[in-house]
């Protein structure tokens, strides 16, 4: 399964936030029962492939239906919490098909983009230092205040830099171009 932070840098760059406390709900039952077995539990999503969706439709209008209804009825933060359970998902369940020195390097790529807060705002639209998050509405580019991706930034950086920085150096002896 894709590490914590990866699904963390996953919703920075899709959404904004990172929605670490979602992830590590999810990821719970990997305590006790490691591996891919793990998914059997808080993972519909991911029980649902091959049935409501496949790679070539990895979100299918009833699942965007799903999004929209949320949005209506408990308000577009709520949806943004299903996006990124669905996400979550479809990120496990693609790194179940790549191998594992496609693992190596996208998990390389991630610890070098988390020390890469110029890109992370300018490729992005995550200003991790100045706590702002560019949205899209009616096709224009808005900066909104985001304070929060400022602490998260901070600890998914902290976290990377005592738990994760091999995978950068692996990735880069590899690939040593």
């Amino acid at each position: 399964m894709a590490a914590g932070f990866i699904h963390q840098m996953q919703d920075m760059i899709a959404f904004g936030p990172a929605y670490a406390e979602i992830h590590r709900a999810k990821d719970a039952w990997a305590q006790i029962v490691p591996g891919r077995r793990h998914r059997e539990v808080g993972h519909e999503w991911y029980q649902k492939f091959g049935k409501d969706w496949d790679f070539s439709i990895p979100f299918p209008e009833m699942a965007n239906q799903q999004v929209r209804d949320l949005g209506r009825s408990e308000g577009p933060d709520a949806a943004e919490r299903l996006q990124v359970d669905l996400a979550h998902d479809y990120l496990d369940r693609t790194w179940d098909d790549v191998s594992k020195e496609c693992r190596e390097s996208c998990e390389g790529f991630f610890v070098w983009l988390v020390y890469r807060p110029d890109l992370l705002k300018s490729w992005a639209g995550v200003d991790v230092v100045g706590g702002t998050i560019q949205r899209s509405y009616n096709g224009r580019g808005v900066w909104e205040d985001c304070p929060e991706v400022r602490e998260q930034y901070k600890r998914l950086r902290r976290e990377v830099s005592r738990h994760h920085k091999w995978r950068l150096r692996r990735a880069l002896a590899r690939n040593p171009q």
